[in-house]
């Protein structure tokens, strides 16, 4: 039977990828790699270039990330600032990474704007300007990077030290980001002598998938890239990294809560023939609730999380065991107990190795994770591009799975024997001191950039045509088929059969707002508990039947309503709605799992406290309620009142089909899935309370306020600056959240422009609206070096200030129209996308059209109209701010 399901899976892979992506190689190296889909508007354009942090030598280290930054600064004919206005007119998205091998670039756009990408890539291939200037602006943005990502991170702390134990010749063992010493030490000449050994067509692999005509497509890519001259890459000469024969440990202090460890052990590359069976391995021992080791330490409360992952690089990487502690005050298990555990289990995989049994179901879990994540343009193209950049191949990760089909427990074996070996192992640990280290603030940092006011964003030459500001003539509730059960249920379902794939989102009226803040948290855990199975099974046995078909479920709640979802092979769609009903109808609230949610809660709470950004938005949340009774925020003493019967009472009272919503999209019929839906959910009853009326927290009346946490030790502050903002069925909703756009949403936005890319002085810095029907909060957000923080606070409320008091410039205004408009077609680029999306319109109460009329709305608007409404929400000196971080509050607010 086993065997059978798997041939299955080998054909439904064939449907996935029904023409194998085609392959051309022009005359000057580029590797081109396109596949059509058409099954929605869109484009997903993925650039690799074979370069990372193992081609980096000396004291040049982090280059590779460096010029990541670099490439979105502009050229000679695209001024620094226009890629991010390009992406935004056409309403798309983009962004990159930089790994120890690879750097990779990334664009989403609307089918019709595919021009755009090309135009983008094929002239920041060669042209790139890296001036002085921006040389220096970006440093510091890099700079403040690392201290997010590696120094004030206890997970980013830990793995730099593992990989600097681990390795003692190979460039793996090195951060990608690089050191405090390389990062300041970047001038224009390494960078552009970097970028022109490394950045050119025979080193670069293009990749297209999506809404498009290929012969059309290829005749444009060979006008963009085909004169482009191919450049002459270095051989590589990596050191390869000595055998293994003493154990290495390492041991660092940290200024967090969680005592942390990682074992990792030296494995194969991602080519070698071992690289299926320690795949496999992983998946085994850490994918999903089910996995051995989230049986073992997770679901016994030993450990608060678990992961296990091998690198698969270009070159030999770690096999990695990631594990964090709960908090010592929840349990007293140590670290040595845990790391004894996985020994045991890891010595067993080595001498018995994995039964037939659970091989082909794990076999059966990984072919239909592969098909479910390339279910859409973005992971086919993302897919193809990185295997061709690292192992010269478009189909690596289909031919990995033959290789997996193969599998026997003798290779398993072999492979763990091989692999988890006592005397070759690295083990780094973190112990928490909770404060008292690290560089205190007030030592005088100088700023990035002069504090003379940036420049404004410059518009010059930037074209939106009259076209780009005409609404869609389509919906994403176009062939969406609507039924209502008797009980109340509601149930969506949109077909299409691009793909075997079927997405799941579904809702009920279960929402934080509906209990008391005395209670707060009381909603996430119904829904934790909810999630560890039924009075028939067990915890382990209720997430199995999705995991071992390569899915899993998610749930989790909100504010109104607690939703959740599932993507499953089509042919799977019944176990996806067994799990669904047993989860909504039938959880067994047993008191053992309700203990280890709340063990869970209370890590939860010191995990949250370590993290300045989770700080600073607590600590607002406190002063810009009406009433201690409006704060939301989960807080110890609030967890100490929940209970198990507050929490099966809350279950009884909200968790009901009246109000409830079933989206599903993908590849069914409607009739079908709605035959499905009364047979597994028409005997759902609704209780005879009414749902509890909504407690919407109230957005003070006070003239604004401060507040400074103080948090010793850390590198960096975080600052949010809030005020109240309208709700979402308010007048003046549509000119807000227009206003944000041009605000504070992405890089290319003013506080973008302003804080990070003219003063250099925030890696993060934005500003977002959170809105129910009724009320909403505008908050303004940026973290950065402590020293930092008067100059960027002062740098925020200025852009503020201007915002309502001066008109927009028309060009703003139709740029956001004009992202406002192409947006609408990436919003059908995923099943689950789709399904989320749907889903929530209906559980609001708005139309499934909802994005249209409100589309309008933002077409109708002025530059007047957004100064207006800025004027009426920002209060001069009327800010509410919080800063977290290792500073005061005299340090926070000096001039």
């Amino acid at each position: 039977m086993k065997k059978l399901l798997f041939l299955t899976l080998l054909a439904l892979t064939s449907l996935v990828l029904a023409n194998e992506p085609q392959v051309t190689v022009l005359d000057n190296g580029l590797t081109v790699i396109t596949q059509e889909l058409h099954y929605a508007p869109v484009i997903a354009s993925v650039i690799s270039y074979r370069v990372g942090s193992r081609n980096e030598v000396g004291d040049i280290l982090g280059m590779s990330h460096f010029l990541e930054h670099q490439m979105f600064k502009g050229t000679e004919i695209m001024p620094k600032g226009r890629f991010w206005q390009i992406v935004q007119r056409d309403g798309g998205s983009a962004n990159a990474f930089t790994t120890e091998d690879v750097t990779c670039y990334y664009l989403i756009l609307p089918a019709s704007r595919i021009d755009d990408a090309l135009e983008i890539e094929s002239d920041r291939m060669i042209n790139c300007l890296i001036d002085s200037a921006e040389v220096v602006s970006e440093t510091n943005v890099v700079h403040e990077e690392r201290r997010m990502r590696s120094v004030d991170s206890p997970g980013g702390a830990l793995w730099e030290a593992l990989t600097e134990v681990a390795y003692t010749e190979h460039p793996y063992g090195l951060p990608v980001i690089g050191y405090d010493e390389n990062i300041l030490a970047y001038n224009a000449t390494s960078t552009r002598e970097y970028y022109e050994t490394y950045y050119a067509p025979s080193n670069a692999v293009l990749t297209i998938v999506g809404d498009f005509d290929t012969d059309e497509l290829m005749g444009k890519i060979e006008t963009r890239f085909g004169d482009l001259p191919a450049g002459n890459v270095p051989e590589e000469n990596i050191t390869a990294e000595p055998y293994q024969t003493e154990a290495r440990y390492v041991e660092i202090t940290h200024v967090s809560n969680l005592p942390r460890f990682i074992m990792a052990f030296h494995s194969v590359d991602g080519a070698a023939p071992e690289s299926p069976a320690m795949s496999i391995i992983s998946s085994y021992l850490s994918s999903g609730r089910a996995s051995r080791l989230d049986q073992l330490l997770v679901e016994t409360n030993m450990v608060y999380s678990i992961g296990a992952w091998d690198a698969g690089g270009i070159d030999p990487g770690l096999f990695s065991i990631s594990a964090t502690m709960n908090s010592p005050e929840q349990n007293e298990t140590t670290m040595e107990e845990v790391q004894e555990i996985i020994w045991n289990e890891l010595e067993y995989l080595a001498e018995n190795g994995i039964s037939e049994e659970v091989l082909n179901d794990l076999k059966n879990r990984y072919r239909a994770s592969e098909i479910l994540s390339e279910a859409n343009p973005v992971g086919l193209a993302m897919g193809y591009s990185l295997s061709t950049t690292m192992f010269g191949n478009p189909m690596h990760s289909q031919e990995q799975l033959a290789l997996i089909e193969q599998l026997t427990t003798e290779d398993i074996k072999q492979a763990a024997s091989a692999c988890f070996r006592r005397n070759g192992v690295n083990i780094a640990v973190l112990q928490p001191i909770g404060g008292g280290s690290g560089r205190p603030a007030g030592d005088g940092q100088q700023l990035p950039t002069s504090t003379t006011e940036p420049s404004s964003v410059n518009f010059d030459g930037l074209e939106i045509p009259e076209e780009f500001l005409i609404p869609p003539t389509t919906s994403i509730a176009e062939g969406v088929v609507t039924y209502e059960l008797e009980n109340g249920l509601t149930l969506l379902v949109k077909e299409d059969h691009t793909f075997p794939v079927v997405s799941i989102s579904f809702s009920v009226p279960m929402g934080s707002f509906m209990h008391s803040s005395e209670l707060n948290g009381l909603a996430s855990t119904t829904t934790e508990t909810m999630l560890n199975g039924t009075d028939e099974l067990s915890y382990i046995d209720f997430h199995k039947r999705l995991e071992n078909e390569g899915s899993f479920l998610q749930f989790y709640s909100g504010r109104e309503n607690s939703s959740g979802s599932v993507t499953v092979l089509s042919e799977d769609i019944k176990i996806a709605y067994e799990t669904i009903t047993d989860l909504l109808l039938n959880p067994a609230f047993r008191e053992d799992d309700f203990e280890k949610v709340m063990t869970e809660n209370y890590t939860g709470l010191e995990a949250s406290a370590e993290r300045i950004t989770s700080v600073a938005y607590d600590s607002l949340e406190t002063i810009v309620t009406n009433s201690p009774a409006d704060v939301r925020g989960t807080s110890k003493a609030s967890l100490e009142r929940i209970t198990l019967e507050e929490v099966v009472s809350f279950y009884d009272l909200c968790c009901r089909p009246d109000g409830a919503v079933i989206t599903v999209v993908g590849d069914v019929n409607p009739e079908e899935v709605f035959n499905m839906t009364e047979n597994y959910f028409a005997q759902w009853n609704n209780p005879e309370e009414p749902l509890p009326e909504l407690q919407i927290p109230q957005f003070t009346n006070a003239a604004g306020d401060t507040i400074v946490t103080f948090m010793e030790g850390r590198m960096q502050g975080a600052v949010m600056i809030a005020t109240k903002a309208p709700g979402s069925e308010m007048p003046d909703y549509p000119a807000f959240t227009t206003m944000n756009t041009i605000l504070g949403r992405g890089i290319g936005s003013r506080l973008g422009h302003s804080v990070r890319d003219q003063q250099g002085l925030a890696y993060g810095v934005g500003s977002w609206v959170m809105a129910t029907d009724s009320t909403g909060m505008f908050t303004a957000y940026l973290s950065t070096l402590a020293d930092y923080v008067p100059q960027a606070t002062r740098s925020v409320i200025h852009e503020l200030e201007v915002i309502s008091t001066e008109n927009v410039q028309d060009i703003e205004l139709r740029l956001a129209k004009a992202n406002s408009v192409g947006s609408q077609a990436l919003a059908g680029m995923s099943y689950g996308n789709l399904a989320s999306r749907l889903n929530s319109l209906q559980a609001s109460n708005k139309p499934l059209d909802y994005h249209l009329t409100f589309l309008s709305e933002v077409l109708k608007l002025t530059p007047e109209n957004l100064r207006e409404v800025a004027a009426k929400y920002f209060i001069p000196n009327e800010w509410f701010i919080s800063v977290a971080g290792s500073i005061t509050a005299e340090q926070a607010f000096a001039e």
